[in-house]
């Protein structure tokens, strides 16, 4: 009973509140200074925090493997890094693909269901003309593949796939395949304009060029995976240092067995094709360097040493 106020004590709370000794409007000004956050039912925002957490960690997994995998078929260090994953819907992405383009889609078996893996003109070219033994030049113009350069890119890809296939392992067992090749995105429908989509964009350095990669896939077949993404997700970790040598001894492997180029130069001539015909066992050529002057050992075209 010790907690029931007296009579003056409850003249005396009233007065307070007449007189203004006690603030009434604290409460409502606190309600006002909620905030409210916009909702766009067109767009609705279908993957949770930590989905979308555990999804960036399979991503930036798929990441670290290309870096380690591509650098000794482009001949040159490779850098893949994750830049965003979002969510939009088939139309948004597909808008926004520049015409032409490289597009390959894949289907995502086991999965229901198929994905899009673009690659920018400016890294597709590029790695074209690595693979093919150039310095991975990028053109003036942008055109469409031919059937040749296609079926490069088929090779690359299904190599790209693999690096897919043990970013996902702890989840599922990927069994994903290279289903065609298009470069006008308006041709390519893999399911309705309003379905909503993953898009995670990738930023590939090759050598010197940086090029972009896009993986959009529908929300409808990641689906039967998103609660065991969720659970995987309170199990992410940062990459240990244990981790990050390892990938640095594994990336160091695989350049160490990359095949290079080495020239040794020891001068150079200018002659005409007819002389070059005439040519026979005993005659000379001047170079334009003298005995005394060192010979320029190139590699992959560049000098770098001399002895």
């Amino acid at each position: 009973m010790a907690d029931i106020l007296s009579q003056e004590e409850i003249d005396l709370l009233l007065g307070s509140v007449t007189t203004g000794t006690i603030d009434t409007t604290k409460k409502e000004e606190q309600e006002s200074e909620q905030k409210i956050s916009v909702y766009d039912f067109r767009r609705p925002e279908r993957v949770s925090k930590e989905q979308l957490k555990g999804l960036q960690s399979i991503f930036e997994s798929f990441a670290r493997e290309l870096t380690i995998v591509l650098p000794p078929y482009f001949r040159t260090i490779v850098r893949v890094d994750l830049i965003s994953i979002d969510q939009l819907t088939y139309d948004e992405f597909i808008l926004a693909v520049s015409r032409p383009t490289c597009l390959i889609v894949v289907n995502m078996s086991p999965l229901d269901g198929a994905g899009i893996l673009e690659l920018s003109p400016t890294a597709v070219f590029p790695i074209i003309d690595r693979v093919l033994g150039g310095k991975g030049k990028i053109i003036p113009e942008l055109r469409e593949l031919t059937e040749i350069e296609e079926r490069i890119i088929g090779r690359i890809v299904e190599m790209m796939l693999g690096c897919l296939k043990r970013a996902w392992e702890q989840v599922i067992e990927l069994n994903s395949r290279v289903e065609s090749i298009e470069s006008d995105p308006l041709i390519v429908q893999i399911v309705t304009g309003s379905e909503m989509t993953i898009l995670v964009n990738y930023e590939i350095h090759i050598g010197e060029n940086t090029g972009t990669i896009n993986f959009c896939i529908p929300l409808m077949v990641l689906n039967p995976l998103l609660d065991q993404i969720s659970k995987m997700a309170h199990y992410a970790h940062r990459v240990s240092p244990e981790e990050a040598e390892m990938t640095r001894i594994m990336l160091l492997k695989h350049l160490l067995n990359a095949p290079i180029k080495l020239d040794t130069i020891l001068g150079r001539v200018n002659i005409e094709m007819n002389d070059i015909l005439q040519l026979k066992k005993g005659d000379l050529l001047v170079l334009n360097k003298n005995v005394e002057e060192p010979i320029v050992v190139e590699i992959e075209g560049l000098p770098k040493l001399k002895g």
